[in-house]
């Protein structure tokens, strides 16, 4: 499985895009992957889903293997909040199939989702910095960089549109 990183942008209001992710909506429709969040003791947090702890109709009903980022949000936020700032923090957050599908679809990409493990937004902290890069871990090597270019130009104007950046 490969993975490369593609887009990075640098934040320079920290405290206007905690707000967004951590307090808005504005990335709710990701799927939450991961985070390593570091205070006075260090945090893992893994997004996917527990299949054994829900009842199959529940389960059903998910049908999917992550949580999406709205679902966790509150807690990452009660974590991180307080008077001193985490030393850092990684947070991943990942498009659905449907998502992938849809970016496949509209950019007439020669890939199919099933070549796709996932596409990914890192979203890297430290007190004096905040770093967003992106990423596609692909099933099978590819010289084919038209997903990536095509991911990159969404999250931009997304970040955009949205006005975090």
């Amino acid at each position: 499985m490969e993975e490369l990183f593609m887009l990075s942008i640098q934040i320079s209001d920290i405290k206007d895009f905690m707000s967004h992710l951590l307090s808005k909506d504005t990335f709710d429709h990701f799927y939450f992957i991961e985070a390593s969040i570091k205070m006075g003791v260090s945090y893992q947090i893994q997004g996917r889903i527990n299949e054994g702890f829900y009842d199959t109709s529940v389960e059903q009903t998910l049908n999917r293997e992550f949580c999406y980022w709205k679902e966790i949000r509150h807690r990452i936020f009660d974590i991180i909040k307080g008077k001193r700032l985490p030393l850092s923090c990684k947070i991943v957050l990942g498009l659905s199939k449907q998502s992938i599908s849809y970016l496949i679809a509209h950019n007439n990409s020669s890939f199919r989702e099933e070549d796709i493990e996932g596409i990914y937004v890192n979203i890297l902290y430290d007190p004096k910095n905040l770093l967003i890069t992106t990423g596609i871990s692909y099933k099978n090597f590819s010289l084919d960089k038209s997903l990536e270019y095509a991911f990159d130009e969404y999250l931009a104007k997304f970040l955009k549109e949205k006005a975090v950046i």
